[in-house]
């Protein structure tokens, strides 16, 4: 298979992380969009897809063939994923570059703000939903909305300062990227970054991705 219709990757666990991706993807929506997109060097290829709620999403896996920018299904991959076995070469499914919709943030140039506690995000997110289901039975799609747009954690660096609403620490939540939260389990944090207008919350099993408006939520300290 050549490089531009197949996916080849470094080792049998590199495709089950990838498998675990695409998996929570295309059980959040079964007709979602992945975008692979090779890193320096064919080492390593990123994984960006946008959640039902909004947000995008990544995980970078160890892919030592892939193509340099391709969109494809994510359960149509999954399924390629699950049948190739312990083969480490895949045929890339039927591509759909031309239905990608929304900008990919930047590869290099992020500016690293502060790490939080996975815990501490957790928690935000269980309060939200706590929250949602204390207003479910009167409450509304708007209501829901307002509450993911809620203003959950503010992370401040050197010279700045970004709000992440709720939906985007949700967004690392659903995707399984905050990894062991249990009691006693391993000290693990997020890293919150900002280059231009994109902030990145970088968990230890993937990113979530927030795009500022009108530069409103960066501010000096």
């Amino acid at each position: 298979m050549a490089a531009s219709d197949s996916l080849r990757f470094v080792g049998p666990a590199d495709a089950g992380d990838l498998a675990a991706f695409l998996g929570r993807m295309a059980r959040l929506d079964p007709a979602a969009l992945v975008r692979l997109r090779a890193g320096a060097g064919g080492s390593a290829t990123t994984v960006y897809a946008w959640l039902p709620f909004g947000v995008l999403v990544s995980r970078s896996a160890r892919i030592e063939e892939a193509p340099a920018d391709a969109t494809v299904g994510a359960a149509a991959l999954l399924a390629a994923v699950e049948a190739a076995g312990a083969d480490r070469s895949i045929a890339l499914p039927a591509r759909q570059d031309a239905a990608w919709r929304g900008q990919l943030p930047p590869v290099a140039g992020w500016q690293h703000l502060d790490r939080v506690p996975v815990e501490v995000v957790a928690r935000l997110v269980r309060a939200g939903a706590a929250t949602l289901k204390a207003i479910g039975g009167q409450g509304s799609a708007g209501l829901s909305e307002s509450l993911l747009d809620h203003e959950a954690l503010t992370v401040s660096g050197t010279d700045r300062t970004v709000v992440l609403p709720l939906r985007v620490l949700s967004a690392a939540w659903r995707m399984g990227f905050l990894g062991d939260i249990s009691p006693g389990g391993a000290d693990r944090t997020v890293a919150v970054s900002v280059q231009g207008s994109w902030v990145r919350l970088a968990a230890p099993y993937g990113s979530a991705y927030h795009q500022l408006s009108r530069g409103l939520q960066v501010r000096p300290r």
